[in-house]
């Protein structure tokens, strides 16, 4: 689990506030531990487990002559079950078993509920940003708000993206996330530059959810 000191929150609020001296968005900075616990993914661990402690009984049932009963592989498999699920808590176990088309949904899902519950859709020019990185799926959500939507093409961001993971991918997510402050704030201000009446209406703090 990615573990962020308190210079490594400063850090990234500072780049936030700077990036907001520029445009009269409002960004804002997310990290979670991981979109969903993906139940799914889960058992298909468990019954891969499973399967492997049923093989491992019968190679050694094999070898015992007066043991060929073959309830004892059933018996095996169901220990493996509840291991293989106890398993998947572990982002790098799970993550071999995680289905890309269902990443993309929840990881999705899980930025519209943070952009609702944390009020980036109440700012007065609806011109509110997240940037949320969901650690589990190594992935990266850029929402914006209708304001924004209306002036700036959704696919403006994906090399943000794009630039962020090659970033995250060296180890280094703070810088990831300040890059991605500063280059969403680069394209904010060609249409929402700042001005003397641009008030700060959401927190500059990065929100930590792991």
């Amino acid at each position: 689990m990615t573990q962020l000191t308190e210079q490594d929150l400063a850090r990234i609020s500072a780049a936030v506030a700077e990036a907001e001296q520029h445009t009269s968005g409002e960004i804002v900075p997310m990290i979670v531990a991981r979109s969903d616990d993906y139940p799914g993914a889960r058992w298909r661990l468990a019954i891969v487990t499973a399967l492997l402690f049923g093989l491992v009984t019968s190679f050694w049932l094999d070898s015992q002559t007066n043991m060929g009963n073959p309830t004892w592989i059933l018996w095996a498999e169901i220990p493996g079950l509840y291991i293989g699920y106890w398993l998947g808590s572990f982002d790098a176990v799970l993550r071999p078993f995680l289905v890309s088309s269902k990443v993309d949904e929840e990881v999705h899902q899980r930025a519209l509920q943070a952009f609702v519950s944390h009020n980036l859709h109440a700012t007065r020019d609806h011109t509110g940003i997240l940037i949320m990185v969901s650690l589990l799926e190594h992935r990266v959500e850029i929402l914006a708000d209708s304001g924004i939507n209306s002036r700036v093409p959704a696919d403006a961001w994906q090399q943000i993206v794009a630039d962020m993971l090659a970033q995250i991918k060296t180890g280094d997510l703070v810088e990831g996330l300040c890059i991605a402050v500063r280059e969403c704030a680069e394209v904010l201000a060609a249409e929402f530059p700042g001005s003397h009446d641009n008030p700060d209406e959401i927190s500059n703090r990065v929100i930590v959810e792991i």
